[in-house]
């Protein structure tokens, strides 16, 4: 039964938590507590944003969202933190034959920088990654951090159309294990901007919803594989900031709402909630801070009963990213 959990449940949150999120941007700020790194960005998404109620029909302040197309020199610090504590519990006949409760967390840092771009998108990247670890119930001690093989490693990426190919330094192939947890990382390197495709050149007010169509939240989320029934995804511009001195562009902050029911596609459930940033002259992600619960349950007939199969949890994401080359009029 262990097997299952481990392998169904566990497989299926990571491979929604740990999608990257739009394009190449992304990562968090690492602390030092009880002797052990710790992500002091994933906490529950502040509520502050909430204070512009949304509206169909807005008087706030007006801002219009840009493109930048991807430059050769291009380079993004990136941190991501992803937490989740997920209780599983599997009933046999109407009798508990397993429970238990796990905690997952996944912290990484990587360094991205774009050596060649094509109309306006990477189509050749160096990527660093000076901190990488994950805990979950997969490793051989399960209340640890462990240190994955691409720590303090670099690679470079090559994307041609929808193909991907990874290589050391060198240009050898990595092992396998490397190969796929840097394909996972940048899968959405020299990709389409989906927030872009939503944004750019329209212009919102402060207070304004804007409900995200259905066919573009894959896509908005990163996802591959299918997921639920989408049944909200709205963003509510709660505040626009100015240039500062330490950041000279105009950025603007989103109120997310994202909830996703469960369907023959995908048993799993989803309601997040947070404030995702972005440069208004770019739609470059600057941070993102989602929380919430998600739940999977299903039913398996076998020889040996009914197994029904419960697990939820509390899923915390936090995003930053830090871009060396400033967007200028």
């Amino acid at each position: 039964m262990n097997l299952i959990i481990r392998n169904g449940t566990a497989n299926a949150c990571w491979a929604i938590l740990f999608a990257a999120w739009a394009d190449p941007g992304s990562t968090v700020v690492f602390a030092q507590e009880s002797g052990k790194a710790v992500t002091t960005a994933v906490i529950p998404a502040a509520a502050t944003s909430t204070s512009v109620a949304p509206t169909d029909h807005p008087h706030g302040p007006v801002v219009r969202f840009r493109l930048r197309p991807t430059q050769r020199g291009d380079r993004v610090d990136q941190k991501l933190g992803v937490q989740l504590g997920l209780t599983t519990k599997i009933v046999q006949s109407g009798q508990i034959a397993h429970e238990s409760t796990n905690e997952m967390r996944r912290q990484q840092e990587r360094t991205i920088e774009v050596l060649e771009a094509v109309e306006g998108r990477a189509t050749k990247v160096l990527a660093a990654f000076p901190h990488s670890r994950r805990m979950s119930p997969e490793n051989s001690q399960g209340d640890e951090l462990m240190m994955q093989p691409i720590e303090g490693k670099s690679y470079l990426m090559t994307r041609h159309e929808n193909e991907m190919s990874i290589t050391d330094l060198e240009g050898a192939l990595p092992p396998i294990e490397e190969f796929k947890l840097v394909a996972e990382s940048l899968e959405n390197v020299g990709k389409p901007n989906p927030l872009a495709a939503l944004l750019v050149d329209r212009r919102i007010a402060v207070g304004e919803r804007i409900r995200v169509p259905r066919d573009m939240v894959q896509p908005l989320l990163g996802l591959e594989d299918p997921i639920g029934s989408v049944r909200r995804f709205e963003l509510t511009l709660v505040r626009v900031e100015p240039p500062t001195g330490e950041r000279p562009v105009q950025v603007a902050a989103f109120h997310t709402d994202i909830e996703v029911a469960p369907n023959d596609a995908s048993p799993l459930a989803i309601n997040l909630a947070g404030e995702i940033v972005l440069e208004t002259e770019t739609c470059r992600l600057l941070s993102v801070d989602m929380t919430g619960p998600v739940q999977m349950s299903s039913i398996e007939r076998t020889g040996g009963g009914i197994f029904q199969f419960n697990a939820g949890g509390e899923l915390q994401i936090a995003i930053r990213a830090h871009y060396d080359q400033q967007f200028t009029k």
